[in-house]
C-alpha cells in the first residue's frame, strides 16, 4: 500500500481552565485506509516512544455506532467524508505533503476537558429532562447516535437534530397525551437551556454519523405548539 507524509496541527490543551494551541506533528508513514482516530494513535506511539503526553481524544467502538468519538478535521465535524464518524473517517482524500488540522468539537456547550476529549453532559441533561432512559430510547429508535456533531455544525450551536429526532421518537412510548405535552416541553425547555437556536442551514444533517434526515428538526416546532395549544391537538400519544 502507497503511503504518503502528512503534517499534522492537534490541538493540545492540558486543562478546561488552560489554554489551548495548536501543536505540529509529522506522520510520514499515512495511507488511504488509515482513520482519523488511527492517525492519531500513531501520533500517539511516536509521541509515548519519546516519553511525551499522548493527545487525549475520545473513543469507543471504532464502528461508527456509539457516538462516542467525534473531533473537528480542517473545520468539519467528524470529517470530510459526508455522515461518517470519526473513526470511519479515512485518508484517502489526502495527498503527499498535505496539511491536516484537528481540534475538538467546536460548541459552547460541549466545552474541551483536555486536548480533543470535549464534555457532553449537556445532551444526557436534556435527556434526563425527558426521563432518560425512555429519552435514550427514543433516540436510539430515531438513530441518533447522541456524538454531538450536530451542535458542533451549527453555527448557533444548535441541538435541534439531536432534539428533534428524540421529540420525533417520543410520542410512542407516552402513556397519555398530557404525558407527551408535558415531556417534550421539559425537553424543550432544557434544550434552549443549553444549545443554541436552530440557523436553518441544515449543516446538522451534512455531518450526522447516522444520517438523521432534515425533516426531523420540525418536531420541535410541532411539540412546542401542542404543548402551548393543547386544546388543538388532542390525539393519541402515537399520533406524530
Amino acid at each position: 500500500m502507497t503511503t504518503f507524509s502528512l503534517t499534522v496541527d492537534v490541538w493540545r490543551q492540558t486543562s478546561p481552565d488552560e489554554p489551548g494551541r495548536l501543536v505540529t506533528y509529522r506522520v510520514p508513514d499515512a495511507d488511504a485506509e488509515m482513520t482519523v482516530l488511527e492517525l492519531l494513535d500513531r501520533i500517539n506511539a511516536g509521541l509515548e516512544a519519546a516519553g511525551e503526553t499522548p493527545v487525549v481524544f475520545d473513543d469507543g467502538c471504532r464502528e461508527g455506532v456509539c457516538g462516542k468519538c467525534g473531533v473537528t478535521v480542517d473545520g468539519v465535524a467528524h470529517g470530510p467524508e459526508r455522515n461518517a464518524a470519526s473513526c470511519m473517517q479515512h485518508l484517502g482524500a489526502y495527498r503527499d505533503g498535505d496539511r491536516v488540522r484537528i481540534e475538538p468539537l467546536q460548541a459552547a456547550s460541549l466545552p474541551v476537558k483536555q486536548d480533543l476529549s470535549v464534555d457532553k453532559k449537556a445532551l444526557r441533561r436534556v435527556a434526563k429532562a425527558g426521563k432518560f432512559p425512555v429519552a435514550m430510547k427514543a433516540l436510539a429508535n430515531g438513530g441518533c447516535i447522541s456524538c454531538g456533531a450536530c451542535i458542533s455544525s451549527c453555527p448557533n450551536g444548535s441541538g435541534q437534530l439531536f432534539v428533534g429526532t428524540m421529540l420525533r421518537e417520543l410520542p410512542p412510548l407516552a402513556t397519555s397525551d398530557d404525558e407527551r405535552r408535558e415531556r417534550s416541553a421539559k425537553v424543550i425547555e432544557a434544550a434552549e437551556d443549553e444549545f443554541g437556536p436552530c440557523s436553518l442551514l441544515g449543516d446538522c444533517v451534512e455531518v450526522c454519523p447516522a444520517g438523521l434526515p432534515l425533516e426531523n428538526l420540525s418536531a420541535v416546532a410541532r411539540e412546542n405548539l401542542r404543548h402551548r395549544f393543547p386544546r388543538l391537538y388532542r390525539d393519541t400519544p402515537t399520533d406524530r
